[in-house]
C-alpha cells in the first residue's frame, strides 16, 4: 500500500491584500513534507503578497492556513517562525550597518535547536562563504553575498519549512547557480519544504517538484515536473515572455530561457556593472510555425530564424485584432495575413536575442529599507539607502534624495501608486550618475503622488505626506517628500518633478527654494514621465547657493532625451552676490487675486515685491491676460497627453528617439488589470483625457499645442521688457488633508485646486522659480519668478538677492 503523503502546509480559500486593496482571491495549494513547490508568475500579481499573507506579515480577508496541521492562519509571524516556518523576504532583509556575524546573531531565537554559538557554527557549515566575510558591513557585501546572508539568517531559526520570495533577483547567474547548489544540498541534509516564488523560470525550474502558476492573485495552472520538461505544456501556461532566465543555454528543455520581460535589479551592483543587460536567447528547435508564402519585405537579406522566442497570435487573436482596427476578413484571409506576417515576426526574434543597450551603472549600493514610523513620521521617505559617489568634486558631502520617479538601480520605486510598487529599476537616471559622478551621496527615495497626479500630498499609496511645519496639512505635491526631507534638514538637497508645478507647490508649502528649469534644460532619462511636452526635472534645497550649484551639476544634453534642443547651460553659481539693484521686475497681475487666491498670501507676495523695489530693483505691475488662458491649454495637453503617452503607452510611449526602459513598460502596463488601485485624481484625469482623445480624435491635444505657442510668445514679449514676472507660487497657504473617507469630490479638489499659477509655465516650459518668503497661521508661503528661456541666471540673482535681505521667516 502506497504511503500516505503528509502535508506540511495547507492554504485554502486565502485571500487578502493591502487595506482595501484585493490581491489574492481564494488560493488554494498545498506543500507536503519534503516537497519543494515553485510559484511562477510576473511582477504584480500577487507573489510577494502570498508569502506575506501565509507568513503573518498581511492579514488573511478569507481562508486558512494550516502549518503541520495547526491552523496558524491568526497567529502571529513569530508565533509561526517557533513552529518551524522561516521566511526569507524580497529584497535581502539584511541589515546594512551590521555585520554579517550581528546579522547571524541578532537572527537566533530561544527555540533554534542550540546555543547561539552552535547553530551558528552550523549555518556557517552550509554557507562557508559567509565565514571569511564575518566582521564586514553587511551593506558592503555584493547583492549575492546578501542574499545568502538573508538565508542564513532565517536558518538561524532552525526552521524545516523555507518561504523564498524572489532569492534570484538582482542576482549574478554564478551565485544563483551557487544557490541553487547550496538549497538542494540542505534540502537533502535538513529534510526541507519549500514555497518558493520566482520569474526566474531556471531556477524555479531545477529546484522545484512542481511549479504553479499565478496571475492577478489566482492560481491558473500547475505543472508537474515531468510537465516541465514539455515545452508544449510550459507554453501552454506560461507563453513566450513570461519568465526570465538565468542560462543562456541548458540541455533541458523545461529551463530554456524566454525572451521578453527582464527582471527588476534590486541587488547591489558593482562599478564594473555592464552598459545593458543580456537578454535571454531565443529556445531551441522550435519550428512549429508553418511558413508557407513569402514573409513581408524586410529591410534585408536576414538568416533564418528557426528559435521562435516571440508567441505567434492564433486565429481567435487575428479575429479579435480585425474587429478592434475595423476591418471585416473571413478566415482565410487571416490565416493568410498571419502566414505574410512570419518575416516581421522574425525580425522581433532576432530582436529579443539581442542585449539590450543600457546606461552603465558605476557605483555599488545596497536595495536599502523601508523606514518605520520612528524614522519616517512625515510620510516623507519612502527607501532608504546609502549611495556613494566620486571621492571628490562639487557636490562632495551632499546627502541628496530622489523623488521616487527617478531610477536608482537596485533600489524599489513604486512612484507613489500600488501599481508599480514591486518595481526596481536596473538603470540609474542620468541626473544619477551626474550628481555620483560629482561626489554625492545619495540617501534614499522620497515619497510622492500616486503617478504624480496631485498638487496635494494626500495621494499616495502608502498615506499622506504631512507638512512639516504643521501635522495634518498638506506638503503639497507631487513632489511631496522631497521637499519635507529637505525642509526637515535630514538632507542637504533633493531632485524633485514637475509637470503641473510640483517642484514648486511643495517647495512654497514647505518653505524651502523650488527650481522647475526651462524644459529640456535638465535631461529627463530614466525619470518615469507625464506627458513629454511638460516633463520638468530640478532640484529642491534649503538655500539659493546650494540650488544654483545642484542646477550646474544637472543641466546640459545627455543625448537620451526628445525633450532636450540644444539647451544653453551656464555657472549658476557665478549669479550669487550681484544683489537686485537694477533687475526689472514685472509683478503679474494676472497671478493675484484669483478666485482661489488667500488674502494674506497675495499680501505676503507683493510685500516680498516692495522688498526688491528697497533693494534697487525696478518694480511695476504688468497684465498678461493670455496667464489665464494657458491653464485651459495645460489642461487638453496634460490629460490627453498623460492618457496616451503614460497610461496607453505604458510610461514610454513611441515616435522619438531616446531611453526606453522595457522593465519599467513591463509593470506599467499591469494598471490594465488593476485599474481600480488608481487614485481618484488619476481616473477623473483619465476619463477626460480618453474622452477627448476618442470622441475629438485628438484634435483639442494638437489646438491646445499650437495657442500654448502663441501664450508662450505674449510671455517672451513681456519678458522682453522685464528680467523676471513674480506672482504668488501657490495662491493659497496648505490646506489640512482630507480624512481617508473623504467624498471624492473633495479628494478631487485638493489635488487640483492650487496650480493656477504654476501649471502654465510647465506648457510653456519657462523657468520658475519658488522661494519662501513669509508665514501666515504657521505656515510657509512661496513668491514665484518667472523668466524667460534659460533665464535661470537673471532668477538665482534675484532670489539669492531677497534671501540674503532677511530671514523669510520674521517677514
Amino acid at each position: 500500500m502506497a504511503e500516505e503523503t503528509v502535508m506540511a502546509l495547507e492554504v485554502k480559500g486565502l485571500s487578502g491584500g493591502y487595506g482595501r486593496v484585493p490581491v489574492l482571491h481564494g488560493i488554494d495549494c498545498a506543500v507536503a513534507e519534503g516537497e519543494v513547490v515553485g510559484v511562477l508568475g510576473h511582477n504584480g500579481m500577487g507573489k510577494s503578497t502570498l508569502l506575506k499573507t501565509i507568513m503573518g506579515f498581511l492579514p488573511a480577508t478569507a481562508g486558512s492556513v494550516r502549518f503541520h496541521a495547526t491552523d496558524v492562519t491568526r497567529i502571529t509571524p513569530y508565533e509561526r517562525a517557533g513552529l518551524g516556518l522561516g521566511y526569507v523576504p524580497q529584497g535581502r532583509g539584511i541589515f546594512p550597518q551590521l555585520t554579517v556575524r550581528d546579522n547571524l546573531r541578532f537572527a537566533w531565537h530561544d527555540y533554534s535547536g542550540g546555543t547561539e554559538t552552535e547553530v551558528m557554527e552550523a549555518v556557517l557549515q552550509d554557507f562557508p562563504r559567509l565565514r571569511p566575510l564575518l566582521d564586514r558591513d553587511g551593506g558592503a557585501l555584493s547583492g549575492g553575498e546578501q542574499q545568502l546572508l538573508a538565508l542564513a539568517r532565517c536558518l538561524m531559526g532552525d526552521p524545516d519549512f523555507l518561504l523564498l520570495d524572489e532569492p534570484t533577483e538582482g542576482i549574478q547567474p554564478s551565485i544563483i547557480e551557487e544557490m541553487a547548489e547550496t538549497l538542494l544540498r540542505l534540502r537533502k541534509t535538513r529534510n526541507f519544504s519549500v514555497l518558493l516564488v520566482e520569474q526566474n523560470f531556471d531556477f524555479i525550474a531545477d529546484l522545484s517538484d512542481r511549479v504553479l502558476v499565478l496571475e492577478r492573485g489566482r492560481i491558473t495552472g500547475e505543472l508537474s515536473r515531468a510537465e516541465l520538461a514539455d515545452q508544449g505544456k510550459v507554453d501552454q501556461f506560461l507563453g513566450f515572455g513570461a519568465a526570465r532566465a538565468t542560462r543562456g543555454s541548458s540541455p533541458r528543455v523545461a529551463a530554456q530561457p524566454r525572451g521578453g520581460m527582464t527582471a527588476p535589479h534590486s541587488g547591489v551592483l558593482a562599478p564594473r556593472a555592464v552598459a545593458g543587460r543580456a537578454m535571454p536567447p531565443a529556445i531551441q528547435g522550435r519550428t512549429d510555425f508553418n511558413q508557407t508564402t513569402a514573409p513581408a519585405p524586410v529591410a534585408a537579406v536576414q538568416p533564418p530564424v528557426t528559435n521562435m522566442t516571440v508567441k505567434r497570435p492564433n486565429l481567435s487573436q487575428m479575429r479579435d485584432m480585425a474587429s478592434r482596427l475595423g476591418m471585416s476578413m473571413t478566415d482565410a484571409e487571416l490565416a493568410e495575413y498571419l502566414q505574410l506576417m512570419e518575416g516581421n515576426f522574425q525580425s522581433y526574434d532576432r530582436l529579443d536575442a539581442m542585449p539590450d543597450h543600457l546606461p552603465a551603472v558605476r557605483y555599488p549600493r545596497s536595495p536599502g529599507h523601508f523606514p518605520d514610523y520612528s524614522e519616517n513620521p512625515q510620510n516623507a521617505w519612502y527607501v532608504k539607502t546609502e549611495v556613494r559617489g566620486a571621492p571628490d568634486g562639487p557636490l562632495r558631502g551632499k546627502q541628496i534624495v530622489l523623488k521616487d520617479t527617478v531610477c536608482l538601480a537596485g533600489v524599489p520605486m513604486m512612484n507613489g501608486s500600488s501599481i508599480m510598487e514591486g518595481f526596481t529599476p536596473e538603470i540609474d537616471a542620468t541626473i544619477v550618475t551626474r550628481m555620483l559622478d560629482a561626489g554625492a551621496t545619495i540617501v534614499g527615495k522620497s515619497h510622492c503622488e500616486n503617478f504624480c497626479l496631485s498638487g496635494g500630498s494626500h495621494t499616495n499609496a502608502k498615506g499622506p505626506v504631512h507638512n512639516p511645519w504643521k501635522h495634518g496639512y498638506m506638503a503639497g505635491g507631487s513632489s511631496s517628500g522631497s521637499a519635507v526631507l529637505v525642509a526637515t534638514g535630514e538632507v542637504d538637497m533633493a531632485i524633485a518633478g514637475d509637470q503641473g508645478g510640483s517642484i514648486r507647490i511643495p517647495a512654497a508649502n514647505c518653505g524651502v527654494y523650488g527650481m522647475k528649469p526651462t524644459h529640456g534644460l535638465v535631461p529627463y532619462s530614466g525619470v518615469m514621465p507625464v506627458e513629454q511636452t511638460i516633463d520638468h526635472v530640478g532640484p529642491v534645497t534649503n538655500c539659493v547657493a546650494d540650488n544654483a550649484l545642484l542646477l550646474e551639476v544637472l543641466a546640459g544634453e545627455d543625448g537620451l532625451d526628445p525633450r532636450q534642443y540644444k539647451p544653453q547651460t551656464y555657472r549658476y553659481t557665478e549669479a550669487l552676490g550681484r544683489g537686485a539693484q537694477g533687475l526689472r521686475i514685472g509683478i503679474l497681475k494676472e497671478g493675484f487675486h484669483r478666485p482661489e487666491s488667500e488674502a494674506d498670501v497675495d499680501a505676503k507676495v507683493l510685500a516680498a515685491a516692495e522688498r526688491f523695489r528697497d533693494l534697487g530693483a525696478r518694480v511695476e505691475e504688468v497684465s498678461l491676460p493670455e496667464h489665464l488662458l494657458a491653464i485651459d491649454c495645460w489642461t487638453a495637453i496634460t490629460l490627453e497627453g498623460l492618457q496616451d503617452h503614460m497610461m496607453w503607452g505604458n510610461s514610454a510611449g513611441t515616435n522619438y528617439r531616446g531611453l526606453f526602459l522595457p522593465s519599467m513598460m513591463d509593470h506599467m502596463a499591469q494598471w490594465r488589470g488593476r485599474a481600480d488601485e488608481l487614485s481618484p485624481s488619476l481616473k477623473v484625469s483619465m476619463f477626460v483625457g480618453e474622452y477627448f482623445q476618442t470622441q475629438y480624435r485628438g484634435r483639442f491635444y494638437g489646438k491646445a499645442q499650437n495657442i500654448m505657442r502663441k501664450v508662450t510668445a505674449r510671455y517672451s514679449e513681456v519678458l522682453r521688457q522685464y528680467d523676471m514676472l513674480l506672482m504668488p507660487t501657490v495662491p493659497m497657504k496648505a490646506q489640512e488633508i482630507p480624512p481617508p473617507d473623504c467624498s471624492i469630490s473633495l479628494y478631487i479638489q485638493r489635488a487640483f485646486e492650487m496650480i493656477g499659477n504654476t501649471a502654465p509655465f510647465n506648457g510653456t516650459g519657462l523657468p520658475a522659480f519658488s522661494v519662501p518668503c513669509g508665514l501666515s497661521e504657521g505656515l510657509p508661503i512661496g513668491m514665484m519668478l518667472v523668466g524667460s528661456n534659460y533665464g535661470e541666471l537673471k532668477l538665482y540673482q534675484a532670489g539669492h538677492a531677497f534671501e540674503q535681505s532677511g530671514d523669510w521667516r520674521t517677514m
